[in-house]
């Protein structure tokens, strides 16, 4: 799925595709470059620590199907940011659908 689809759902201000070293590799959006880069590099570590963790929870649970995690979430007031495989994707909460923009990050992350 090319960025630009996930880019136009309501709410969206950016979206990237990063490398396993936090490098952009696709960005669309109206963050200025450097954020975009940082949002990238955020998104890469963030993604190693949920990893680290969901193996954690997996262990002291001993429930399956925690790892590997399908992606992360952070909700602030009036902004997200979330994540699904190497796609990272801001929106702003009152105009974005969090369920609607998971499901386009994890069909982006997986072609």
């Amino acid at each position: 799925m090319p960025l630009k689809k996930i880019l136009v759902l309501d709410g969206v201000t950016a979206v990237c595709r990063f490398r396993d070293d936090g490098v952009i590799m696709d960005a669309e959006g109206l963050l200025p470059a450097d954020l975009m880069a940082r949002l990238a590099k955020f998104a890469q570590w963030y993604r190693r620590m949920v990893s680290g963790n969901t193996d954690l929870l997996s262990l002291f649970s001993q429930m399956r199907g925690w790892s590997p995690s399908q992606g992360w979430i952070v909700q602030g007031d009036t902004m997200t940011v979330c994540s699904a495989g190497n796609m990272v994707c801001m929106f702003e909460n009152a105009k974005g659908s969090l369920n609607e923009i998971m499901q386009a990050l994890r069909e982006a992350a997986h072609e």
